[in-house]
C-alpha cells in the first residue's frame, strides 16, 4: 500500500496575469510504514503538494492515488481513501471551534460513526499522545489554553482519527524550544508504534534529522532531490539553491573535519556524533604515539 503521485501539475490563478505553476510534473511514491520529510523553502510547493494528498485541491493534470484509489475520481472508495490521510495544517490551532477540548478532539471520530465508548477511548489516547492530562483538560475551553496547548489539541483531533497516513505541515512552527522538542518526541513515539505512515513538511533540517528515513527536497515546484538523509545532507549546492541548509550537527562535524581532524559527518544524532568524534580523536592520538 502506498501514496502514488504521477505527473502532478498544479497552477494557481490559471489564465490570469498572476498565473503561477506551484507544482510541475511531480512524480513520487510514498510507501506504507515510512517516515518521509518534504523539505523546501516558502513558495517551493510543499504545502500545495500536501493539500493534494487528501483531495483538498485537485490536480490541473496528473493523478494522486492512495492505496491504489484515485482520490479525485469515483465514489465511496474515493471518500474512504481520502479519510485514510489525516492532515495537520501549519498553525492547526486556527481549526479549533468546539466549546471544550474533549468535544473538539471527539468531533472527527463521532462523524466517522464510532460508538461513544470507542470515541472516548480515542480521545483519551490522543490526549495522552500530545501530553495533555485528560482529567485536567477535557472540559476546558481550547481557547483558554496557551498557544502550544492549543496546537496539541488540534493535533490530537487528527491523531484521534487514527489515519493510515499522517501529514504534518510545519508542525513545530511558532513553538518554543521545549514544546517543539516534546512534539517531535511524540511524533517519533507514534511512528515507532508502526501503525502510521508519517509525512512531515519542514524547512528546518534540524527538525528532520534523526526522524525521517527519506527526505524529498522541493524547489520551484519540482523535486530537486530525493534520498536518505545522509545523502541529502551532502548535497550542499542543491540545498542552498532550495533555500535550505544542512542540520547544525552535520555542519559542526564538517567543521571538525575541515579544521581539526578527520571524522564522519553523516551522523544523525548527538550520541553517534559524540562516539564518532571520540573514536576519531583517540584513534588519532594512538597513531601519533
Amino acid at each position: 500500500m502506498s501514496i502514488e503521485i504521477e505527473n502532478l501539475t498544479y497552477t494557481y490563478m490559471k489564465k490570469t496575469p498572476y498565473e503561477k505553476d506551484a507544482l510541475k510534473n511531480v512524480n513520487l511514491k510514498i510507501e506504507e510504514g515510512s517516515f518521509v520529510a518534504i523539505a523546501g523553502h516558502t513558495g517551493s510547493g510543499k504545502s500545495t503538494l500536501m493539500q493534494h494528498l487528501n483531495g483538498l485541491i485537485s490536480p490541473c493534470s496528473g493523478t494522486v492515488k492512495v492505496d491504489g484509489v484515485d482520490i479525485n475520481r469515483g465514489g465511496k472508495e474515493k471518500i474512504k481513501a481520502r479519510h485514510s490521510v489525516g492532515m495537520v495544517f501549519q498553525y492547526p490551532e486556527t481549526q479549533l471551534f468546539e466549546e471544550t477540548v474533549y468535544a473538539d478532539i471527539a468531533f472527527g471520530p463521532k462523524n466517522f460513526g464510532l460508538e461513544p465508548d470507542a470515541v472516548d477511548k480515542r480521545v483519551k489516547k490522543a490526549m495522552s499522545f500530545v501530553g495533555l492530562d485528560y482529567e485536567q483538560y477535557r472540559d476546558a475551553s481550547p481557547f483558554a489554553l496557551s498557544g502550544g496547548q492549543m496546537r496539541r489539541v488540534a493535533i490530537a483531533g487528527i491523531v484521534a482519527l487514527e489515519p493510515a497516513y499522517l501529514v504534518l505541515d510545519e508542525p513545530t512552527a511558532g513553538l518554543d524550544p521545549k514544546a517543539k522538542h516534546d512534539l517531535l518526541e511524540n511524533i517519533r513515539a507514534l511512528y515507532r508504534k508502526g501503525n502510521t505512515t508519517i509525512i512531515m513538511v519542514s524547512h528546518n533540517m534540524d527538525d528532520i534529522i534523526g526522524l525521517a528515513g527519506r527526505i524529498i527536497v522541493l524547489h520551484d515546484g519540482c523535486v530537486a532531490a530525493d534520498g536518505m538523509p545522509q545523502d541529502i545532507f551532502k548535497k550542499n549546492d542543491i540545498l542552498q539553491a532550495a533555500g535550505l541548509r544542512a542540520p547544525h550537527l552535520t555542519q559542526l562535524l564538517r567543521q571538525i573535519n575541515e579544521q581539526a581532524f578527520p571524522v564522519r559527518s553523516d551522523c544523525l544524532n548527538k550520541s553517534d556524533a559524540a562516539d564518532a568524534v571520540c573514536a576519531a580523536y583517540y584513534g588519532r592520538e594512538k597513531d601519533a604515539r
